[in-house]
C-alpha cells in the first residue's frame, strides 16, 4: 500500500512555472500564507487571488533580515495556530520570507504542507530549493547568520515569471551571482556555455535549479557532508554581510565571498592560477561581481577579532575552529578543505588594500 510522505520530509524538487493567477486557483482553502509586504505592493492583483481562495490568515511581513527573527517567526505561528496538520502555509517573497516560513512551516502542527513561490531571482535559484530554513540571532551585539534552523522540504514551488518583472538591477545580480556560482563549482561545461552566451533569466533559474536538485538529493538532510560544496563563496561572504549590518545584499556578500575563496584556495596551492583567473573574470563579465574595493570598504570597518568571532560562530567551522570552506580544484570542480586561521590572516592586509593577492 503506497503512504504518503510525511510533511516536510525529503522529495524531489515539484516546480511549476506560470501565472500566480492561474497556479493559485490550486492552493487550498484555510491556507496560512506568508508574503513579503513590497511584493504585495508591487503586484496588487496578488493579494485579492489569494484572498479569493478563502486563507485562514494572510501575514505580511517585511523583507530582509528583520524577518528572519524569532518575533517574525513567532507572529506566523500564532496565526496558524487553528491550521489542522493537514494544512498548507504559502510563502511569497524573497529567501527570508521563505527561510522563516519554512521554519514555521516545521514547527506548526509538528509540519504542516508548505508551498514556496520565491519573488526574486536569488530565492528563485537557491534558497527556496533543498528544505533548508532558519533564523538568526545576536551574539556579542553582532548579527549570525541561519544558526538555529530546519529541514522542512516544500512540496510546490511555484515560478511566476511575473513576479520577477519588477526586480531592481541589484536584486537581478545578486541572484545571477548566486546561480554563477552553483555553475562555476558544479558544471564545468555549462560554465563554459554560459561564458560563451549569456543565459535568460528562465534558463539560468532550470539551471540553477536541476544543479542544486542534483546535490541535495544525494545528502538531502546534510548527514554526508556533501551539500557543503553548495557554500561555495559563504563563509566569507557571511563575514561581509555581517560587518555590513545586512546593507550588503546576500547574493553579493556570495560574489565577494567567491573571491575570498578563489583567493584562499591559490594561496593553499588547491586553486589553480589560471582556473582562479577565469572565474573570477567570468563572475566580472556575466552577473558583475562587485568589485574588490567593496570588500576593502567592509573590512576597514573591522578588526581581525570582530572577524574571528563571526568565522567562529560560522555554523560550518571544525570543532578545532579551522574554516570548512568550498575551494575550487578547478572550474566546475568543488572541495571541501579545513582552512586554519594562518591562512586567511596572511591574506587580510591585501584584502583591506583591495588588492589581489
Amino acid at each position: 500500500m503506497k503512504t504518503s510522505l510525511p510533511p516536510g520530509a525529503y522529495r524531489p524538487a515539484n516546480d511549476t512555472w506560470g501565472s500566480f493567477k492561474r497556479l493559485c486557483a490550486n492552493l487550498p482553502e484555510g491556507s496560512l500564507a506568508v508574503v513579503d509586504r513590497r511584493v504585495a505592493r508591487l503586484h496588487p492583483t496578488l493579494l485579492p487571488t489569494l484572498k479569493a481562495r478563502n486563507p485562514r490568515a494572510v501575514v505580511l511581513l517585511t523583507g530582509g533580515e528583520v524577518a528572519k527573527t524569532f518575533e517574525a517567526l513567532e507572529q506566523v505561528v500564532a496565526a496558524g495556530l487553528a491550521m489542522p496538520r493537514s494544512g498548507t502555509l504559502i510563502a511569497i517573497g524573497g529567501g527570508t520570507i521563505g527561510d522563516v516560513s519554512t521554519v514555521a512551516a516545521h514547527l506548526l502542527k509538528r509540519g504542516v504542507r508548505l508551498i514556496q513561490v520565491p519573488t526574486t531571482l536569488l530565492a528563485a535559484v537557491d534558497s527556496s530549493l533543498g528544505g533548508k530554513g532558519a533564523v538568526d540571532i545576536t551574539v556579542r551585539g553582532r548579527v549570525v547568520k541561519n544558526p538555529v534552523g530546519v529541514f522542512h522540504y516544500a512540496e510546490e514551488a511555484w515560478l511566476c515569471p511575473e513576479l520577477y518583472e519588477t526586480l531592481s538591477d541589484t536584486q537581478l545580480r545578486e541572484g545571477a551571482l548566486e546561480a554563477w556560482k552553483m555553475v562555476a563549482s558544479l558544471d564545468a561545461e555549462l560554465f563554459r556555455a554560459y561564458v560563451r552566451r549569456e543565459p535568460s533569466l528562465e534558463r539560468m533559474v532550470k539551471d540553477a535549479r536541476r544543479l542544486k536538485e542534483s546535490v541535495c538529493a544525494k545528502d538531502p538532510y546534510e548527514h554526508q557532508g556533501l551539500r557543503r560544496v553548495l557554500n561555495f563563496g559563504h563563509t566569507f561572504g557571511h563575514v561581509l554581510e555581517s560587518v555590513s549590518r545586512f546593507k550588503l545584499s546576500h547574493g553579493d556578500a556570495v560574489g565577494l565571498g567567491m573571491l575570498c575563496a578563489l583567493d584562499v584556495g591559490r594561496a593553499l596551492g588547491v586553486t589553480p592560477e589560471d582556473a582562479a583567473w577565469k572565474v573570477e573574470d567570468a563572475l566580472h563579465q556575466g552577473p558583475g561581481v562587485l568589485g574588490r574595493e567593496r570588500t576593502m570598504d567592509l573590512l576597514q570597518r573591522a578588526t581581525l577579532k570582530d572577524v574571528t568571532a563571526l568565522l567562529s560562530a560560522d555554523k560550518k567551522a571544525g570543532s578545532a575552529g579551522e574554516l570548512r570552506m568550498v575551494l575550487l580544484t578547478d572550474i566546475g570542480i568543488a572541495v571541501v578543505r579545513d582552512v586554519g586561521a594562518e591562512v586567511w590572516r596572511k591574506l587580510w592586509p591585501v584584502w583591506t588594500r583591495g588588492e589581489r593577492p
